[in-house]
């Protein structure tokens, strides 16, 4: 292998570690249910974000697709999406004009902001009568 080979393949692993390293600072934490079987939804999910790193509402969504493992789990439907920033942390707030009878939903959340900032999260919730658990 000639060297210019050598240091383009270098070059290249480099630049994807870097590319790596900027999504891997981003983290979803655990989601916070705030409301039970048959409520209006009402759930918050932390996003800390690396310095320099930022995320718009743009970028932020829930996908309902069939590849999901647990597809035979209803995805939240209906719902409503806000975005709260405070420092490092972006807070995507779901919520749902109606009440949700489904005692488990399925959210996944993804976040794609150009080559840097990518990842996603699937969350089961179990709504109970008396409030909501997360599994």
């Amino acid at each position: 292998m000639s060297k210019m080979i050598r240091c383009a393949m270098g070059a290249a692993g480099f630049a994807a570690a870097l590319l790596a390293g900027g999504a891997q600072a981003l983290t979803v934490g655990d989601i916070q249910v705030k409301s039970g079987l048959g409520d209006n939804f009402r759930a918050s999910i932390p996003v800390m974000l690396a310095a320099g790193e930022d995320v718009s509402f743009a970028c932020i969504r829930l996908d309902e697709s069939a590849s999901s493992k647990y597809r035979d789990v209803p995805p939240l439907k209906g719902y409503t999406m806000k975005l709260e920033r405070s420092g490092n942390v972006a807070t995507v707030n779901l919520s749902t004009n109606l009440a949700v009878f489904e005692p488990v939903v399925r959210i996944n959340l993804l976040i794609r902001c150009g080559a840097k900032v990518s990842t996603s999260r699937e969350f089961l919730v179990t709504q109970t009568l008396q409030g909501a658990e997360k599994k």
